[in-house]
């Protein structure tokens, strides 16, 4: 098969598969088995792509991150932008019923949620090589709409799962749980070697065909980019020089700038970035001379492109390489212009060096590059960027004797405000993609080198995958004081901080702040006592709502500030990271603007405190102390959960809760008991730490704990939401039933006269959500045949009701694990149901009252044997039934889609050959013959006595399971015609009727009020209650551990009345009764089909049946024996 005939369908089950194995190895497995069998034709190339994306340098960038992404989709979908599926689409970060949902922070799942709304379960059947060629055309058009037209398209020919795959693609981000290094060796042994040199996976899946003929050691060529030698990283020098031990070592500064391979061939020049990409951009400013300075025509150099400032002699900071890329093409004067560092060569003339020693390598450099001040240099210890230095500065590149050189060295780089270090074995050879130790780093960060901030949480932002809908990063701010004896009015934005906390720790913090955080509904207007430059890097999606209310953190960084155009304060930091949470600091004696500031001045421009400070050696470092000071702390002998909230500085704003007196049971998780006694003082209440008589409302979150017991005992309990709902509509709302958690009596009698059965107030207008709760209360009773009188009534166009008089099952045929797909199938699972409802059809969960099966299956053949063995046995016999259309969910969305119903037999599954299921012949009893005339009665067809049934069988609460009931013949049930229930007696109205009907479909469907009962094995148990519910009545087979009900023989006697009067009556309208016929009979029937007619012509012979009479004491006097089917058989051929 070729990428023109396999669909996307199937990479996608292999995706699933993939989410759903634990294992790597059964994951490579998975992509093993998908190529030999799937792609015999072995283009590869289509697929690996699709299972690689962001190795594929055959396509271009699509310019979709998330953001334009959703807004892709929404134009594709054609959606409002204020719409709500819109807002989850933009919002896929946050949580919520309102934002994303619980998939925030998944894009690709929150666009498969909204996806599934109006994509059906079946695949379009989309090809691997239509994909490709949709995605060739998404990333060569730049135009907003063309996208969202070629979105559109795919969406058309997709269902939503295989949507939420090629939306993961777009974004290059499968999460299969798998690394690219494991997928390259199992599509060949050779294949990562090959592409960390070529870095061209067409040409890997094109060479490499034939997983078993290994392919020859391939070399860099000039045009190709080649994936970079990375360094190890180190914890101090100590370290650093111990792994290096005995070798020949350079240490060289390592540069903060972009690092770049630059690939001359002629007056063709790359500019190969380490994730090999190509950026023309540094062109305009470079190529001309890198043509005059570089000797030779063809060559690969591994270097850094930074910017120089010729007006300092210094390099630049970091971050400003693009913006004088763009100056230099536009032709701008400037002080500044980029520089190219290179500190090894790979390639020269028409050989690659790359096996030659790093020294070798050096002089090799030397030849090939001619130096350029601030514009092209080389890194080397004797010459180059060295010779460049001004006077008095140190040197960029040494060589080191012994770790006093590396430490030394070290910390020059550290007073420098350089980025770090890296150490270089002199000896050792050029490797693509090796971090094995040849190379090692040192930073400053790694080693805790600058001093510890103690900075204010003002905000915070959504994170994404596990910590989606949830605040994962702080927006963190410095103080600004205008007097240094109150505490500060307002703070100045100064950084992000997310990392360094562990899960645990991170939850706690924000479990803490969780109740104070506010929604930043208008992105443009921060909080009066915020200073912040509205940037959109630095937007928070919450606020803290009060700086008093937040906490205060400990954070490291790079020992090296930079100046903030994101950021209110005038200095910020790079990688910064929480040290420690301090709650044991108050608020306001976090960091201010001024304290930063002299700092970063007396440490030239470093959170270092000078070169002397011993952090070098692993020590714990000086923290910055604010200019505030701390008074004694206070630590009190009271458990904290009886120390009374301070309100000393509450001010009230209502007087809604006056004279009111609260007691607060318990409290939900998110909010903190302080918080609800504050904001009762600030309506105007009071709150009460004990629960006495002068308690007038008891407040609680849940229904558990000793203290709601109590509080049971004292009066009514009252829902926590009902203080919030008042203080948000600023006014005391009616106490109605749903806020209440328990009621006392007097309340119960109260409420008896002032509102109905439904809550429904006599003299108070409700509102909507009110009514909704109404209905919700509301037992919603079905008479079935009025309804379909009434529909059928004021609904008479078909287009409207084509599913009337339907009752459908819905069944998922393969089990799902994935969680992902968990979801997208329930939603089209109720997506489904609502169109059945919305078109006069009926939802039904008992697959005995079901006309219709409809089956969910992600497989287009679906095999009807595996189907029917997914099916549990008690529920096998309803597949049978000849009434029971088993078809292809494929049928309700065409039907829907034409607009009337179509005839099943186009979508039917069940195979012609299967006939009506009538008998259960292993899970029956045999009893004993006694003589020839009782096995006779046995054998002819009887009415059911179904008070003796009771008596044989077991009692309804009986607790006995260790004796065993009288035996009595097994028996085989015959399918009763007609839909309705038997009548208890002939007065009995039509409304019991249907609710014996519904009780019926809910004994079907397995009662919960049964699990004490032992189970019933292959026999369907049936409930009917009479207006009175004094009696209930079960028809079941014998369970061996079942009890003789002796002690209820009176009630037995008063059901058998009632049931023969059911009997009469049902038998009056000429309703055809149950039949209860002997399986071993049956069975011999079948084995000797000569006694099938003489039984006929028994049957047609007999026009009355008698009941059999029996003695009350019989079943005392039975005489148990051993009775093998051989025997019963001979006897029962014998007498026929």
């Amino acid at each position: 098969m070729t990428d023109a005939t396999v669909r996307f369908g199937l990479l996608v089950s292999m995706f699933q598969a993939m989410l759903r194995d634990r294992s790597a190895a059964k994951k490579r497995r998975r992509l093993r088995t998908f190529l030999d069998r799937v792609y015999t034709g072995r283009d590869y190339f289509s697929a690996m792509r699709l299972v690689l994306p962001a190795l594929d340098r055959e396509r271009g960038s699509y310019g979709l991150k998330e953001s334009a992404l959703a807004a892709a989709l929404v134009d594709a979908l054609g959606l409002a932008r204020d719409s709500p599926d819109a807002l989850r689409l933009v919002n896929w970060r946050r949580g919520g019923a309102s934002r994303a949902g619980a998939n925030a922070g998944n894009f690709a799942l929150v666009a498969a949620e909204v996806l599934q709304r109006r994509q059906g379960m079946t695949s379009g059947g989309l090809t691997i090589k239509e994909l490709n060629d949709a995605l060739d055309q998404l990333a060569a058009t730049e135009n907003r709409a063309e996208k969202a037209s070629i979105l559109s398209g795919l969406i058309k020919k997709t269902n939503a799962l295989e949507m939420k795959w090629i939306l993961m693609i777009i974004l290059k981000d499968l999460k299969l749980g798998i690394s690219e290094k494991s997928i390259f060796h199992e599509f060949h042994p050779d294949a990562e070697e090959l592409f960390n040199v070529t870095c061209d996976l067409k040409l890997v899946c094109e060479k490499l065909r034939d997983r078993s003929q290994r392919h020859k050691r391939q070399d860099i060529e000039v045009g190709k980019p080649v994936r970079p030698q990375l360094a190890m990283r180190v914890s101090d020098a100590s370290a650093a020089w111990k792994k290096l031990h005995g070798k020949n070592v350079i240490v060289e500064c390592k540069f903060d700038g972009d690092r770049i391979q630059i690939h001359k061939n002629g007056e063709e020049i790359h500019f190969f970035s380490r994730n090999f990409l190509d950026h023309p951009e540094y062109a305009p400013g470079m190529s001309k001379i890198i043509m005059q300075n570089i000797l030779v025509d063809r060559c690969i150099l591994d270097g850094e492109m930074l910017v120089w400032d010729t007006s300092t002699n210094r390099f630049a900071e970091f971050g400003s390489n693009q913006e004088i890329a763009k100056a230099a093409r536009e032709g701008m004067e400037s002080d500044r212009q980029l520089c190219y560092i290179a500190f090894d060569i790979l390639y020269a003339g028409d050989t690659s060096v790359i096996h030659q020693s790093l020294a070798e390598r050096q002089e090799l450099l030397q030849k090939v590059v001619k130096p350029l001040k601030g514009q092209l240099d080389i890194l080397i210890p004797n010459g180059g960027l060295n010779d460049h230095r001004p006077q008095g500065e140190p040197c960029w590149s040494i060589i080191a004797h012994n770790v006093e050189d590396v430490e030394k060295f070290f910390k020059e780089t550290i007073e420098n405000r350089d980025e770090g270090i890296v150490l270089k074995d002199l000896d050792s050879k050029w490797e693509p993609s090796d971090r094995s130790g040849k190379w090692l780093k040192l930073k400053p960060d790694y080693i805790h080198a600058g001093s510890d901030l103690d900075v204010l949480i003002i905000g915070g932002y959504f994170g994404s995958g596990r910590r989606g809908g949830e605040v994962a990063q702080f927006l963190v701010g410095l103080a600004e004081r205008s007097d240094s004896s109150s505490f500060p009015k307002r703070f100045v934005s100064f950084c992000r901080v997310g990392t360094g906390l562990s899960d645990e720790e991170l939850d706690a913090l924000i479990s803490k702040l969780k109740p104070y955080f506010r929604k930043n509904d208008n992105p443009r207007q921060a909080p009066r006592f915020y200073e912040v430059t509205n940037n959109a890097k630095e937007r928070p999606d919450v606020w803290i709502e009060s700086p008093d209310k937040s906490v205060i953190v400990s954070i490291t960084s790079d020992i090296r500030t930079i100046k903030s155009e994101v950021f209110a304060a005038p200095y910020s930091l790079r990688f910064p990271r929480i040290h420690r949470v301090r709650y044991d600091k108050p608020w306001h004696e976090c960091l201010d603007v001024q304290a930063f500031v002299d700092l970063v001045h007396s440490s030239n421009g470093n959170t270092h405190q000078g070169p002397n400070d011993r952090t070098l050696q692993n020590h714990e470092p000086k923290r910055v102390r604010s200019t505030q000071k701390r008074g004694k702390k206070q630590v009190s002998v009271v458990p904290s959960h009886f120390v009374q909230t301070d309100i000393s500085n509450v001010k009230g704003e209502t007087r809604i809760f006056a004279n009111m007196m609260f007691y607060f049971v318990n409290i939900p998780p998110s909010y903190s008991l302080d918080f609800f006694h504050k904001l009762v003082v600030e309506n105007g209440g009071s709150f009460s730490m004990n629960l006495n008589d002068s308690v007038t409302h008891s407040i609680a979150a849940e229904k558990k704990g000793i203290k709601y017991q109590a509080a049971i005992r004292h009066g009514d309990i009252i829902h926590y939401s009902w203080i919030l709902d008042c203080c948000n509509q600023k006014r005391l709302l009616l106490l109605q039933p749903k806020y209440f958690l328990s009621l006392a009596d007097a309340s119960k009698r109260k409420f008896h006269e002032e509102i109905d059965a439904y809550s429904d107030y006599y003299y108070w207008d409700i509102d909507i959500m009110d009514l909704k709760q109404m209905f919700s209360n509301m037992d919603v009773v079905k008479n079935i045949e009025n309804i379909q009188h009434y529909k059928k009534k004021y609904c008479p166009e078909e287009k409207f009701c084509f599913f009337q008089g339907c009752c459908i099952y819905f069944y998922k045929a393969v089990p799902l694990i994935n969680p992902d797909y968990n979801t997208i199938s329930d939603l089209a699972l109720k997506r489904m149901k609502l169109d059945v409802i919305m078109h006069s059809g009926e939802v039904c969960s008992s697959l005995g009252s079901a006309t219709h099966l409809a089956v969910f299956s992600t497989l287009e053949a679906l095999n009807f044997d595996e189907l029917y063995k997914s099916f549990p046995p008690a529920q096998r016999r309803h597949l049978h039934k000849k009434r029971l259309h088993i078809v292809n969910s494929k049928w309700l969305e065409d039907s829907i889609e034409n607009r009337k119903k179509l005839p099943e037999d186009a979508y039917n599954l069940k195979p012609d050959s299967l006939e009506e299921l009538e008998v259960d012949k292993s899970n029956n009893e045999l009893e004993p013959p006694t003589s020839t005339s009782d096995r006779k009665d046995q054998r002819v067809p009887r009415l059911i006595n179904i008070g003796e049934m009771r008596k044989r069988g077991r009692t309804a609460h009986t607790k006995s399971r260790n004796v065993r009931s009288a035996p009595r013949p097994a028996r085989r049930t015959r399918a009763r015609i007609g839909n309705r229930p038997a009548k208890i007696d002939q007065d009995e109205s039509e409304k019991s009727d249907s609710n014996n009907f519904g009780r019926r479909e809910a004994f079907e469907s397995g009662d919960e009020s049964n699990k004490n009962e032992e189970p019933l094995v292959g026999a369907q148990f049936v409930k009917f209650e009479d207006e009175s519910k004094d009696a209930d009545l079960a028809i079941s087979n014998e369970n061996p551990n079942h009890t003789d009900p002796s002690d209820s023989k009176d009630k037995s006697e008063e059901i058998f009345d009632r049931s023969d009067a059911a009997e009469i009556a049902r038998k009056g309208k000429g309703e055809k009764l149950e039949q209860m016929v002997d399986p071993l009979q049956a069975m011999l029937l079948d084995m000797i089909p000569s006694l099938s007619q003489r039984k006929a012509e028994e049957q047609a012979a007999t026009s009355v049946v008698e009941k059999p009479t029996t003695d009350s004491n019989s079943s005392n006097n039975v005489v148990k024996k051993k009775v093998s089917y051989k025997d019963v058989a001979g006897q029962l051929l014998k007498d026929w």
